[in-house]
Formats: structure tokens, C-alpha cells, sequence
């Protein structure tokens, strides 16, 4: 698939070049794998779309969050903010900063 630019979408081709957790199938697809952009780990959906039901998003976020817990022991948090890629939902689970007040 294509993003919007016409370029091909790198979420949609992805090449393992980082760390990958975890590759579901169901309930749909989609792969926890760490960000060769920031070295977090995140989902990426399987689908070229770019925002996910509330349904799907519960899926993917306890995941996610499994993998999230054990690599950040002193706390994460989610980030949807899809800075790079836009057009793809993908969610990375991101440490604490030190300036973050814990929940």
C-alpha cells in the first residue's frame, strides 16, 4: 500500500531490522516490534488504516502493555501520536521521562 504521498508505507512493508516481540493473526493482524526510530517497543496494525476501533485498541494496548511491563518495570505510558507515519496506526509504549509524575 501507498501512503499518502505515494511513496510505499514502511509500516505496511515491514522489515525486521529491530527487535520483534510478538506476530498475532487474531483477532487480526498486527506485530509488537521495537521502533527503529526510537527504540521503544510498539504495535503496528496490518492493515493500512489509521485509527483502529475501540474493540482493536483494547487488543493491541494489553499486548502491547505485556510487553511494555516487562521491559519498563518503573512505568510507561502509551504514545498514538503518530508523528512519522501518519496514515498506519501503530502505539508505542514509551519509559517514564524523569520530569513525569507517576500515576
Amino acid at each position: 500500500m501507498a501512503s499518502s504521498d505515494d511513496k510505499p508505507c514502511e509500516l505496511c512493508e515491514l522489515i525486521p531490522s529491530t527487535t520483534w516481540y510478538a506476530e498475532y493473526d487474531e483477532p487480526f493482524r498486527f506485530t509488537i516490534l521495537d521502533c527503529d526510530s526510537c527504540d521503544v517497543p510498539m504495535a503496528v496494525i496490518g492493515k493500512h488504516k489509521s485509527s483502529l476501533t475501540e474493540e482493536e485498541s483494547r487488543v493491541v494496548q494489553a499486548a502491547l502493555g505485556k510487553i511494555a511491563d516487562e521491559k519498563y518495570p518503573q512505568g510507561w505510558v502509551f504514545d498514538d501520536n503518530m508523528r512519522q507515519i501518519p496514515d498506519h496506526y501503530h502505539i508505542h509504549a514509551r519509559p517514564y521521562p524523569p520530569w513525569w509524575k507517576k500515576p
